[in-house]
């Protein structure tokens, strides 16, 4: 109850926010949206979704987020793109959205882990950080027996060793957290 009140202050807040004349986020979002899927650009598609990625890191950005496709889209960009540039932005956003319950669940069911588990290795240290805190966020018990296969473990390991630190770190959080490797490394 206390959290719906919350929710409903921080909406009241941005309508006091917003210019009388001015766009919505809502809006806004959908004409980012737009933007990124008629533009032919490559670098305006990594500004629109660098624009996208801001958003999602506000919480009360969340339910726009997904009524306009923007979680689709950076859905899209994991599974499709290679450039890293997009990745960052995509995987960024991602990151930020699997926070939320309802975001974690629609990540899941509509891409599921391969994709992410196999940017592990893209050689962008950004990146990994971003698919590292994504894979934390993201375990449960459906979850479980995917990211703590052979394989992960391996590949987490090997970037507990990263010279990164940011990598190194979150490499070190994963196993302790998921493989319960307390003090092991």
């Amino acid at each position: 109850m206390f959290a719906h009140l919350d929710v409903e202050s921080s909406k009241i807040q941005l309508q006091k926010r917003t210019p009388y004349n001015g766009t919505n986020r809502e809006n806004f979002l959908s004409l980012l949206v737009d933007e990124f899927l008629n533009t032919t650009s490559k670098d305006a598609k990594c500004q629109v979704l660098a624009n996208l990625a801001n958003f999602a890191y506000d919480p009360i950005n969340y339910v726009y987020i997904r009524d306009v496709g923007v979680l689709d889209i950076f859905l899209y960009v994991v599974k499709n793109e290679t450039e890293n540039k997009l990745l960052h932005f995509a995987t960024a956003g991602i990151c930020n959205l699997c926070l939320d319950p309802l975001n974690a669940e629609y990540i899941l069911k509509h891409l599921g882990l391969t994709p992410l588990t196999a940017l592990l290795n893209c050689k962008s240290t950004v990146i990994e950080a971003n698919i590292l805190t994504i894979l934390l966020n993201l375990y449960n018990e459906q979850t479980k027996l995917e990211l703590q296969s052979d394989e992960i473990k391996q590949i987490i390991l090997d970037h507990s060793m990263s010279e990164d630190k940011m990598v190194s770190n979150l490499a070190k959080i994963y196993l302790n957290d998921i493989f319960k490797l307390n003090n092991q490394l």
